[in-house]
């Protein structure tokens, strides 16, 4: 990553661009909050979002890093266009739940990785991502050391 495309990307979270076009109305949160109740029983914290084999799976995390990484060092987009675009992975591939799939934050942190950015701009990339849910927080952290 050029220095330049990081000085922007950096910027673009420091000023509050790229971390307020993930804000979210208060039915939204809701919204969300009330979903998570569904899963608060269950032994995973993310859903099922499939029934495909491993290697679908991982075909799927590899093409959400490889999004993350071409997203984060091109900083062309807001975080409300890189949601839209991994909805549309997702569904490409089968996931009906993207938001709490843990191969979608595996992914993140994999392009994280791949894009070599500093730790803060990791550290701010994924608290917008993980809407700070320790799991999928988590679940970045793991897919920044595969």
């Amino acid at each position: 990553m050029n220095r330049f495309t990081l000085a922007k990307f950096v910027a673009l979270l420091l000023s509050g661009s790229l971390l307020g076009a993930c804000s979210f109305s208060t039915s939204s949160e809701s919204a969300f909050d009330s979903s998570k109740g569904l899963f608060d029983s269950a032994s995973s914290p993310f859903a099922s979002s499939s029934d495909s084999s491993g290697d679908a799976k991982e075909k799927y995390e590899s093409d959400v890093a490889d999004y993350t990484a071409d997203f984060v060092t091109s900083s062309s987009g807001t975080l409300d266009s890189f949601r839209v675009r991994l909805g549309e992975l997702a569904e490409k591939h089968g996931i009906t739940d993207w938001e709490n799939d843990r191969y979608t934050y595996l992914g993140i942190g994999r392009g994280l990785r791949q894009a070599k950015l500093g730790k803060p701009q990791i550290s701010a990339f994924s608290e917008s991502l993980s809407r700070n849910d320790p799991m999928k927080k988590q679940a970045i952290e793991d897919g920044l050391k595969k």
